[in-house]
């Protein structure tokens, strides 16, 4: 009975070993996947053209030139969140459980699923989200915590050096042009043109003379060189330019 007994200390002894080795390893592994989950998966586009992503949940984004977007590792377990510094139009997976959200420098987007255009780059002084389809509620992350709840054509602007949240209208024409290669204008103004220039190539007009601004202009572009675009305009209207990196003055 003695030896019985000393054999079954000495297996209960290895046993108790066993279990707290097993819980060591399962909470330094549970410790680690929670670790991986936690990291940031980045992806940045180059600095001309666009990029496709497709996220997890089935969700594609294009991201614009010079555009980042991140998600942690364990995107859609508990929620489907995303930052965006840059231009992303996003084609989001509907999913009523798990709302969608894209988080800029000042604001964040949530919607369950659509497809809208975020204008995001941390240089500008505004941030921009247009919708093409669905429903969208934006707030801001300033102490006033406005919320805008947007439609089909509309877009919401917030400007950065006031704080001011505003509502417009919009065909989403000029906030989705650098989708695509062509460029169409009809009769716009060049003001308009200017704005549609600066999203698509990500540079910034210095315009000298701002009665141009009135003109307007018919025609398209089929091509990815801002200066076979600027030298087709210049025809137009007999201006001069110069180009200093990302900054093109209009003499």
């Amino acid at each position: 009975m003695k030896v019985q007994k000393y054999w079954l200390q000495i297996a209960a002894s290895i046993l108790l070993i066993l279990s707290c080795g097993i819980s060591v390893l399962y909470y330094t592994q549970h410790k680690d996947i929670e670790y991986l989950a936690q990291q940031n998966i980045t992806i940045n586009s180059g600095e001309h053209g666009t990029s496709l992503v497709t996220l997890p949940d089935g969700t594609l984004v294009h991201l614009n030139a010079k555009s980042s977007l991140s998600y942690k590792q364990d995107f859609g377990r508990d929620n489907r969140k995303v930052e965006l510094s840059g231009e992303g139009y996003f084609e989001v997976k509907k999913n009523t459980e798990k709302q969608f959200i894209v988080s800029t420098e000042v604001m964040d987007i949530t919607v369950t699923g659509t497809t809208f255009n975020v204008y995001a780059y941390e240089h500008k002084n505004f941030v921009e989200m247009a919708l093409v389809e669905g429903s969208v509620n934006v707030t801001t992350k300033d102490p006033a915590h406005n919320t805008l709840n947007v439609k089909p054509n509309q877009k919401v602007i917030y400007d950065k050096r006031t704080g001011l949240l505003s509502l417009e209208e919009t065909s989403n024409k000029m906030e989705t042009a650098w989708l695509t290669k062509e460029l169409t204008f009809r009769h716009e103004k060049m003001k308009d043109v200017f704005q549609c220039l600066e999203r698509k190539f990500g540079v910034t007009f210095n315009i000298k003379n701002k009665n141009i601004l009135q003109d307007v202009y018919t025609g398209s572009f089929n091509d990815e060189n801002i200066r076979s675009v600027l030298n087709v305009l210049k025809i137009h209207y007999g201006f001069e330019y110069t180009m200093d990196e990302e900054t093109i003055t209009i003499e």
